[in-house]
């Protein structure tokens, strides 16, 4: 009886965690999570996105990105940007299928732990830069994409639903100190038929502990230098400095703050199987 209750027990708890136990390979986990998204395809040919970015960077006007389906070698399928007035981060699944041998072969499996009350499969990745690139897109004039380098990265994906939940980059800038780079997707919505992040924050940590008291008090006078710049002026020149500098001012100030920095790439909308301009 001993026997029979602990084989009939395993078997249970194999059939109501099947990904916690089946799926411990980098390989098992990143073939369930492309496939899965291959399979949400099936009604989509064209889409749509329109974004805006807030946080450090922000865009004045929101930014259109035109995506087609296409079919892989392998058979999968994926949405393949073909236009864009896009200026910001990105990061999607064409990267995971493109460096898909990049990260199996260079990825460790870490084990599960919990995004956001999530269970997530987290695979530890010594090379990748690839995606780190595509990740950084549209930041080449932060120090972020101007003098980051990724050292190393991790992927959590939903062990459930096999969502890409967080990507997190090991980062040196200028080979003087190290911070982490991390982009989380949230707000997972179904959009025919395929769930599409919503929300995308990225947030930069370990900047403001590398720097001495006096360079932070430096910092925050030259942001009350400019501060003051604007209240001393008038008129037109007056609008003209609040237009332009306001904004940065306020961001360096929570940068300041915070110890790091955040920006959010919000969705606004997604349609599907729209004409593509010419």
């Amino acid at each position: 009886m001993k026997q029979t209750f602990s084989t009939l027990s395993l078997l249970s708890i194999m059939l109501f965690y099947p990904a916690t136990i089946l799926a411990q390979t980098p390989a098992d986990i990143m073939d369930r999570m492309i496939q899965k998204y291959s399979n949400s395809l099936s009604g989509i040919e064209t889409m749509m996105v329109v974004t805006k970015m807030e946080g450090l960077i922000e865009t004045d006007e929101p930014d259109t990105t035109y995506y087609r389906k296409v079919t892989l070698q392998d058979g999968l399928q994926t949405m393949q940007e073909v236009s864009s007035s896009r200026d910001t981060p990105s990061a999607d699944y064409h990267s995971f299928q493109q460096n898909y041998d990049a990260i199996v072969d260079n990825s460790t499996y870490e084990g599960i732990e919990t995004i956001d009350g999530r269970s997530a499969h987290v695979l530890l990745v010594d090379d990748i830069s690839a995606l780190y690139q595509g990740a950084v897109s549209g930041m080449e004039e932060t120090a972020v994409g101007q003098e980051g380098e990724a050292m190393r990265g991790r992927l959590y994906i939903d062990a459930n639903d096999y969502l890409l939940l967080r990507m997190s980059f090991d980062m040196q800038f200028s080979e003087e100190y190290t911070g982490t780079y991390d982009m989380n997707f949230k707000d997972y919505r179904d959009v025919n038929g395929m769930p599409y992040s919503f929300l995308a924050e990225m947030v930069i940590d370990g900047i403001s502990e590398q720097f001495s008291a006096e360079d932070l008090a430096e910092a925050r006078r030259g942001i009350q230098d400019a501060r003051q710049q604007i209240e001393n002026s008038s008129g037109m020149q007056r609008r003209i400095l609040e237009r332009t500098l306001s904004g940065t001012i306020n961001r360096l100030e929570r940068m300041l703050e915070d110890g790091g920095m955040t920006m959010r790439l919000v969705t606004l909308s997604v349609e599907t199987n729209v004409t593509i301009p010419e």
